[in-house]
């Protein structure tokens, strides 16, 4: 069972020293030693991250960490104030060393960060002085000559009146 941290906590000291935030993905344990990474999975909703051990405590029998605030929005643990949670440690002096893989991809991005804008330059073609298109000489009109109608070969014989 986790729990969050009150307001009345934040701005303080924790164990080892460092200022509680709430945007920071923190917790506190009994035990483990600080530093230590661990993925926090809300077994009622499957919601999970990965918080450091910066603090001690719960000091609730019942419980066996104390969530940031950050955490318990990602966990989605605001309604009830408490949850069901599975820990596991994942990674030493704040360093994560096993991870789930979809968020291999996630945390890969995050290193890469966004793609960048690239810078599209236009060329465009030189101009080229135009030539004025070179006219083809125009061809005299070649004359037709006048054909004579053929006529039969047979002589006309013209018919006498009687």
């Amino acid at each position: 069972m986790a729990s969050y941290y009150g307001t009345k906590f934040y701005g303080r000291k924790t164990a080892n020293g460092e200022i509680l935030k709430k945007g920071d993905l923190t917790c506190a344990h009994p035990t483990l030693p600080f530093g230590t990474m661990l993925e926090v999975t809300n077994l009622a909703n499957n919601k999970w991250c990965v918080v450091r051990v910066n603090d001690r405590g719960p000091f609730s029998r019942s419980r066996i960490l104390d969530v940031s605030h950050e955490a318990a929005a990602r966990l989605e643990m605001f309604g009830s104030g408490t949850a069901k949670v599975k820990a596991m440690v994942v990674g030493d002096n704040g360093v994560t060393m096993i991870t789930r893989p979809e968020s291999i991809i996630e945390n890969s991005m995050e290193l890469v960060g966004p793609p960048e804008e690239e810078e599209i330059t236009v060329i465009k073609p030189p101009i080229v002085a135009k030539k004025s298109p070179t006219k083809a000489p125009k061809k005299k009109p070649t004359q037709k000559t006048k054909t004579k109608k053929k006529t039969s070969s047979k002589p006309s014989v013209k018919k006498k009146k009687k």
